[in-house]
């Protein structure tokens, strides 16, 4: 008899969320954004800030990236910003991905 494998229905509907201050942003978790975001974090020199901006824009709606973007948040909390987002679309643990640790 052959082994039957299933796909869990809240992988295919649920959306991850960013809270950010008091406001819930959701972020874009659907492969062919994933792979654009991965891309561009793997590609050349991952200190490259300017493709932070765009991984975030890729990463959530425009309006919500407009509003985020005007809040000119520290330095410290855009970095783990963008590491929230890319364990969000991951379905990894905040810390795993760049700390190698969960939170």
């Amino acid at each position: 008899m052959a082994k039957m494998y299933t796909l869990d229905e809240k992988l295919l509907c649920g959306v991850p969320e960013i809270r950010i201050g008091e406001k819930v942003y959701k972020v874009d978790d659907r492969e062919k954004t994933v792979k654009k975001v991965m891309a561009l974090y793997n590609e050349g020199d991952k200190k490259d800030v300017e493709k932070f901006d765009e991984m975030l824009k890729l990463a959530f709606e425009p309006v919500a990236y407009k509003e985020i973007s005007n809040m000119n948040m520290p330095w410290a909390a855009y970095q783990r910003l963008v590491e929230l987002v890319i364990a969000a679309m991951t379905g990894q643990d905040e810390g795993e991905r760049f700390h190698g640790e969960k939170q």
